[in-house]
């Protein structure tokens, strides 16, 4: 689920949902607003691979909350 394998395309892997959703990240948006962006991309699909992604973001210390708002770390 989280890496691609011969039987999971890249795209649906977690690594792939990723990858598409950190651009829109930048943005500096609400949960809720940042969902509204995302669910525009195919390869996001649901909410719930949605979440998922962005906790996979968080845990390798890509994006942060401040204020409500999700931010891209900058190092």
């Amino acid at each position: 689920m989280i890496m691609p394998s011969k039987y999971l395309r890249e795209d649906e892997a977690l690594v792939g949902i990723s990858a598409a959703l950190l651009p829109l990240v930048q943005k500096n948006d609400n949960l809720t607003a940042l969902w509204e962006s995302a669910k525009k991309i195919d390869t996001i699909g649901s909410f719930e691979r949605f979440i998922l992604a962005l906790d996979f973001l968080y845990l390798l210390g890509l994006v942060d909350l401040h204020n409500d708002k999700i931010v891209r770390v900058q190092e």
